[in-house]
């Protein structure tokens, strides 16, 4: 394949179509750039989701006076428990580690000195294998003496309302956000198709010919699509740069200005050089497609 022939003929008519070439790359660069910006905020919020739904455990709280015998006994129960699937994994939190754990993630850890003593109980920290089984949990465990009662949930603490919305929210989020990124790449290839269009259409006579003479199909093609991939390259990397301009006037400021409410909680996203790699192979990519897609009615003498 000669390929230096078709890069020469995709610079050429890039060169020849100038304006035509300006609009693949605006088409090209607008459609990466509402990608590039979906992306990491989808990401985000997926993290976010996951984040929420890795705190779906359930917090059985052990009473201060309760023996040794007894919590030893409720271990025993949840122990039986991990073994029939139910339950994933567990901690015991005794209250010196509860009131570290709650210090850390306060943003003004000095606020507990004006407490008299430490009000936390020790529990189990128990993670469900699936989370919406967590009333089946609770209610295997409330049999213990061990709970202290007059804890929220009656010694049980798990958020059945949330959790159940936490998981319909988490299948939405995937789905729709699936269903867009694809919604956003067809709207891509079939707007440079159409851009490009234009371009094989003031050229449809040279095609025609060299149709006539024998020239293969992927022979006429090849310039073509490699001209959809500069153009799609080109958009996707005017993108990127706008988009890195964005990051660092803005989103960068906010984030290391954000204090994030009392606690110092934070989800992640993809990183903006993996990011960028992966918009401006999808701009050349999208522009490869729309070319070779719309080029097939013009091969047809």
């Amino acid at each position: 394949m000669r390929l230096g022939f078709f890069f020469r003929e995709a610079i050429r008519s890039i060169k020849a179509n100038v304006a035509i070439s300006v609009a693949a790359i605006v088409t090209v660069m607008i459609a990466v750039f509402i990608l590039g910006t979906f992306i990491p905020s989808y990401l985000y919020v997926q993290s976010t989701v996951n984040q929420q739904k890795s705190r779906l455990d359930i917090q059985v709280y052990v009473a201060d006076a309760a023996p040794q015998s007894q919590v030893a006994a409720l271990q025993a129960q949840i122990v039986a428990l991990q073994s029939q699937g139910l339950i994933k994994s567990f901690s015991f939190i005794s209250k010196t580690d509860a009131l570290n754990q709650f210090k850390a993630r306060l943003n003004d850890p000095s606020i507990l000195t004006l407490l008299p003593n430490n009000p936390l109980p020790a529990s189990f920290d128990v993670r469900p294998a699936d989370p919406a089984k967590d009333g089946q949990i609770a209610t295997a465990l409330r049999t213990s003496h061990a709970i202290d009662t007059t804890m929220p949930g009656n010694g049980i603490s798990y958020a059945e309302t949330t959790t159940n919305r936490l998981l319909t929210i988490a299948q939405f989020i995937q789905y729709a956000g699936l269903v867009l990124i694809a919604i956003l790449l067809v709207a891509a290839i079939l707007l440079i198709g159409n851009t490009i269009r234009l371009s094989i259409f003031a050229r449809r006579r040279e095609v025609e010919v060299m149709r006539l003479v024998g020239a293969t199909n992927w022979f006429i093609r090849w310039p073509f699509i490699i001209e959809g991939i500069i153009c799609g390259v080109v958009g996707a990397a005017i993108s990127v740069v706008i988009l890195w301009i964005a990051k660092i006037l803005v989103v960068d400021p906010y984030v290391s200005t954000s204090t994030g409410g009392l606690t110092r909680d934070s989800a992640t996203t993809i990183g903006f050089g993996t990011l960028a790699v992966i918009l401006i192979v999808a701009g050349g990519a999208v522009g490869a497609v729309g070319s070779g897609f719309t080029l097939r009615r013009f091969l047809k003498v």
